[in-house]
């Protein structure tokens, strides 16, 4: 049940399909998203999930992670699903890039008809990289680089970088970036990479790409 409601229905964003799992009562809890309160509102969120600016920005897969499913009985009623997920960032090429892991606790009812998700507890989200960093090198990319129209400000966030666009002196557009090696970083949204060179231990510029083609080029700041 768990791979036909989301590697075969919510994959295929088959509404129609991902619909009739759903029950009359469900509800979401969620601890980034917060809570959705209806199987209407769920629908609702799936149309946008599934709409053509998020699956051309944004089109991720979710995996179950091997050997993490446990399901117990609930007498009378259906049974009770524990798992833990990873997210994937689906690429224009036919590659994926992972994004982030969570756990998921679900409720199902086992009706005439055949089973349903009354509840969904979706929670302890975390960013998750291809690749591990050393902070020591995460430390040699931390400044601001410059390019005509805006400064981009990197900073060390735990085990990732985080870039920020400074305009006028002013704080805009933020993300996390992931790494893939050492010195290369994506988005969790659509196919860009940035890529940082070095001299020596020094960073000295920031290329970025989208779609494999260089978009841009900053050099750092003294």
């Amino acid at each position: 049940m768990d791979s036909l409601l989301f590697s075969t229905a919510q994959r295929l964003c088959d509404l129609e399909s991902y619909e009739n799992f759903l029950a009359e009562d469900f509800e979401y809890f969620h601890d980034k998203a917060g809570f959705t309160p209806s199987k209407e509102a769920e629908m609702a969120d799936m149309a946008i999930f599934c709409g053509k600016e998020q699956l051309t920005r944004q089109p991720l897969r979710r995996a179950l992670v091997k050997n993490t499913l446990e399901v117990y009985p609930m007498d009378n009623y259906g049974a009770l699903e524990f798992c833990d997920h990873l997210f994937y960032l689906q690429i224009n090429d036919g590659t994926e890039k992972v994004i982030g892991s969570g756990k998921m606790t679900a409720i199902w009812k086992k009706e005439d008809t055949g089973w349903t998700v009354t509840r969904i507890i979706s929670y302890d989200h975390q960013p998750l990289a291809e690749h591990v960093v050393p902070s020591s090198i995460l430390n040699r990319y931390v400044g601001d680089y410059v390019l005509p129209d805006r400064i981009v400000n990197i900073k060390k966030e735990g085990k990732l970088l985080r870039v920020t666009d400074i305009n006028d002196g002013k704080a805009g557009w933020t993300k996390e970036l992931f790494p893939q090696s050492d010195n290369k970083f994506y988005l969790n949204y659509e196919n860009v990479v940035y890529e940082f060179l070095s001299e020596g231990s020094e960073s000295t510029s920031l290329i970025i790409y989208e779609n494999g083609k260089v978009y841009e080029e900053a050099k750092r700041q003294n």
